[in-house]
């Protein structure tokens, strides 16, 4: 798929759930006001369950793009989109590519450090064994140690 078709897609599946920027920042257990300037209707009249059923972004994501049903407990679920164009979507549209960059190339200097750490020598740990029968834990046991 190409960046078009992707974002044609995700404006396919928002619009077919009726999702508004509300739904976007809401929290899911807390009502939306689909449509907080009419001051013609109670606000409470209004108010309607988020479309999402998720907190997180990413899962948000998962629940328009899955195939069949989605299930907030399979973590992982086919998408409508190859993980390969989503990500380069991502990379096309969505990020700081600067940012993106001193990150990987941070995470692979770290890689490269522990790669060229000398191995560990054996370390002495603290002794974290404790007779409590050679402790005077009783009130007869500091009287005979006394």
């Amino acid at each position: 798929m190409i960046d078009e078709q992707i974002e044609k897609l995700i404006w396919v599946e928002l619009k077919k759930r009726d999702v508004t920027f509300y739904d976007m920042i809401s929290l899911p257990d807390y009502g939306v006001d689909p449509n907080p300037e009419d001051k013609t209707e109670d606000r409470n009249q209004r108010i309607r369950h988020n479309r999402f059923n998720d907190i997180l972004g990413s899962a948000r994501m998962k629940e328009l793009l899955c195939e069949g049903e989605y299930n907030p407990y399979d973590y992982y679920p086919p998408l409508k989109i190859p993980l390969q164009d989503l990500f380069r979507f991502w990379w096309s549209r969505c990020i700081e590519k600067e940012a993106v960059v001193d990150e990987i190339l941070e995470d692979i200097f770290d890689y490269f450090t522990d790669q060229m750490r000398p191995p560990e020598k054996e370390k002495k740990e603290m002794d974290l064994i404790v007779d409590f029968g050679q402790l005077p834990l009783f009130l007869t046991d500091l009287e005979q140690a006394a």
